[in-house]
């Protein structure tokens, strides 16, 4: 959806060897923030996982269907002088919450 105008980014459950004393479906907030390097005014994102998705149910193969923002930065916010990227550098910081 965000192809060619947007930065997106998704998360994913993988499969583990913990999987069968984790419990299941993965129900947290996932919340993504994208750092400015310059000013200190991070862009931040986030969002439920839904207990009804098959993204978020115990994986039967090496990696569930990812979730996410596909429209999580406009391109347009990282032309010119801006602070995202600095010395060809992006920061981005995943946070699993709790609901």
């Amino acid at each position: 959806m965000g192809k060619n105008t947007h930065v997106s980014i998704f998360f994913a459950v993988l499969r583990s060897d913990y999987d069968p004393v984790l419990s299941w479906p993965f129900s947290k907030r996932v919340r993504f923030t994208v750092f400015d390097q310059t000013s200190g005014i991070h862009i931040t994102d986030s969002f439920r996982t839904d207990p009804n998705s098959s993204s978020f149910q115990r994986p039967t193969t090496d990696m569930n269907i990812a979730s996410g923002c596909p429209l999580f930065l406009p391109l347009t916010r990282l032309n010119g002088n801006n602070g995202f990227v600095k010395d060809d550098v992006m920061f981005i910081k995943t946070k699993v919450e709790d609901i």
